[in-house]
């Protein structure tokens, strides 16, 4: 119970507040080995034009996280499960990866999302980590719906289960 209620009053002191300097905040979002990405910043929440109509999860991870490495194989599930209307889109967030360490990590997992390095991204991690109180703990995830709201902050591990079940809602 308290925990919901520090994660809604995060949400509506966060995103709901007005935020009229930053309701135009545009950002290109670039990686090698992923798609650009065009994100607009609104009131609520964020909008990618690639993924219009969809429900994203950004995820925030690191390479040397346990519980990320845990949560990794569960978000590759869901994104396998609801790529039609559902779209991780993910974050690096600690020491850039080195090809190696990129190559290791793909291997392990076989990602089916992109994932974008923070330090090739820094704006746009900073909006976000202003926007959403993320004080740089991973992982961290922020989950919005089909209309860019952003609608629940996770900060730390999800059980696959929980994270479904908002999903499955969002979706519908």
């Amino acid at each position: 119970m308290k925990k919901t209620f520090l994660a809604l009053m995060t949400l509506l002191t966060l995103f709901i507040q007005p935020l009229t300097a930053q309701d135009e905040t545009t950002f290109i979002l670039k990686a090698n080995s992923a798609p650009t990405l065009h994100v607009k910043g609104t009131k609520n929440g964020i909008l990618i034009k690639e993924y219009e109509g969809k429900v994203v999860l950004l995820n925030f991870f690191g390479k040397y996280c346990k519980w990320c490495m845990k949560e990794i194989p569960e978000l590759v599930q869901l994104q396998k499960k609801y790529a039609k209307r559902f779209q991780i889109v993910a974050i690096h967030a600690q020491e850039p990866m080195n090809l190696l360490e990129r190559s290791k990590l793909e291997n392990r997992f076989h990602f089916n999302y992109p994932i974008y390095e923070s330090v090739d991204n820094n704006e746009f991690k900073n909006y976000i980590a202003q926007r959403a109180g993320w004080r740089g703990s991973l992982p961290f995830s922020v989950l919005f719906d089909k209309d860019g709201n952003a609608v629940r902050i996770i900060p730390g591990y999800i059980p696959k289960k929980d994270l479904e079940q908002m999903i499955t809602v969002l979706i519908k």
